[in-house]
């Protein structure tokens, strides 16, 4: 028998039932794509109220991948054809965005070992590795076109060391103003200061290396010194600190990143990435164009002309350093620390203060030029005090301050910046040869 016809009512009570479920279908076929990406939005506009802000190229990358996501998945219900694709789909879209979150989780449980076996060794890259920087002309003066780079055989920048009793070794330590990050390897005030030992002194082999990076600390020159095996391999430690410490004073501690930037996941791609990449840096690009927003950041902001409150900071940069001091010692290797210079000088001309883009504030603010002087004086001048209590060697750069065919910006040497370095610390080393020796035969 077939069946009676459906009345009017329950004809339309099944296709209101029908688009019902459709309806039903469509929005959890969207959640299951837009869900995930609006959660991570929400943590990073969390983290963005908080003032983080978006440095790496790899995470403005993602998120701008995202928010096309978002809009595409958005877009689509505006259409007959992704509603029926949300509704055909649903179950599929549903279960992938759940296997994806499950394999997040298995992934920051399983990532730890593999993260241990592919980091790369502190205060170095991975050993090996090459690239070259092309600086864009007219952002940094005194610049080559090209600067070749490559780490040797202990993730450091310079030539692999000769046999232990075939030269003084002196290993560098330091931010950016050591790394000289922009500067071809012939170029670095490290690599320059080898030969200029090696020309002024030839009864005595010399060698030194590079290991400063971008945005290194006294916190992470102390890891570095209790941990790293290359201590034991060398004679001396040339430390330039003081800028990056003295950065993190003014700006304060740096607000906490999304949770899905803290994860192992989004670590290993970026350690994999930067590996793989041209630059041994995601903040840093290859042509230097960063400068150009970071100074324009600094030229838009309002400027502070008072003295800001550095004491907490000064004192923790005098515990960092004595506690350097003294795993130096414990490791029976020689301390030596240089001063930072820096282009900071209260007359600066206006082209040349075109080009700070230091100094930032908690609250978006930027400290004067001046002050910005003021401030690194100090540290300088806790560095000397420190020394001088502990009985440590230093070497004072301070004559190089204010000049600007010395740098480039704030603190960042050029090449002649670089060869009067490199020049000044020669001559220091030459004028003390006596604890060169005693410590070279030990």
């Amino acid at each position: 028998m077939n069946p009676a016809p459906l009345s009017a009512d329950e004809l339309h009570a099944s296709q209101v039932g029908h688009s019902n479920a459709m309806r039903s279908r469509v929005v959890a076929g969207y959640l299951a794509v837009a869900t995930p990406v609006l959660m991570i939005g929400a943590d990073t506009l969390a983290a963005l109220a908080r003032g983080w802000r978006i440095e790496s190229r790899l995470d403005r990358a993602a998120l701008i991948a995202l928010a096309v996501l978002l809009a595409l998945a958005t877009g689509a219900l505006a259409l007959a054809g992704g509603r029926r694709f949300y509704s055909r789909y649903f179950s599929r879209l549903v279960l992938l965005s759940m296997s994806c979150f499950v394999a997040w989780l298995l992934s920051e449980l399983l990532l730890g070992p593999v993260l241990a076996r592919v980091a790369e060794p502190l205060h170095g890259r991975r050993p090996g590795t090459q690239f070259m920087y092309h600086p864009r002309r007219g952002i940094m003066r005194d610049v080559g076109v090209e600067a070749h780079v490559k780490f040797n055989a202990w993730g450091i920048r310079g030539t692999d060391p000769p046999a232990r009793d075939a030269a003084y070794r002196i290993l560098c330590l330091g931010g950016s103003s050591t790394a000289c990050t922009y500067l071809d390897d012939a170029k670095t005030w490290p690599h320059l200061l080898e030969k200029d030992l090696q020309a002024a002194d030839s009864s005595h082999g010399y060698w030194a290396g590079n290991a400063g990076l971008p945005g290194f600390r006294t916190d992470l020159h102390l890891q570095f010194v209790e941990t790293s095996p290359l201590v034991d391999e060398v004679d001396c430690l040339l430390i330039q600190p003081g800028i990056n410490d003295f950065a993190l004073a003014l700006a304060g501690e740096r607000p906490a990143a999304p949770h899905w930037a803290q994860s192992r996941l989004r670590r290993l791609i970026a350690t994999l990435a930067r590996q793989a990449a041209t630059s041994a840096t995601a903040v840093e690009d290859t042509a230097g164009e960063v400068y150009i927003r970071r100074r324009a950041m600094r030229q838009a902001a309002e400027i502070d002309r008072n003295e800001p409150d550095i004491e907490p900071g000064l004192r923790k940069y005098a515990e960092n350093l004595r506690a350097i001091i003294a795993a130096c010692r414990r490791r029976n290797v020689r301390p030596v620390f240089a001063s930072q210079a820096v282009l900071w000088r209260a007359d600066l001309d206006p082209e040349n203060a075109a080009l700070i883009w230091f100094g930032l504030l908690p609250d978006g603010r930027y400290l004067s030029i001046e002050q910005l002087r003021v401030g690194m004086d100090r540290y300088n001048a806790a560095l000397r005090a420190v020394c001088e209590e502990l009985d440590v060697e230093w070497i004072d750069l301070s004559s190089l301050d204010g000049d600007p065919a010395v740098f480039y910006d704030d603190c960042h040497f050029t090449e002649t910046g670089a060869r009067r370095v490199a020049q000044l610390i020669a001559d220091w080393f030459i004028a003390h040869p006596a604890a060169l020796l005693a410590e070279a035969v030990r």
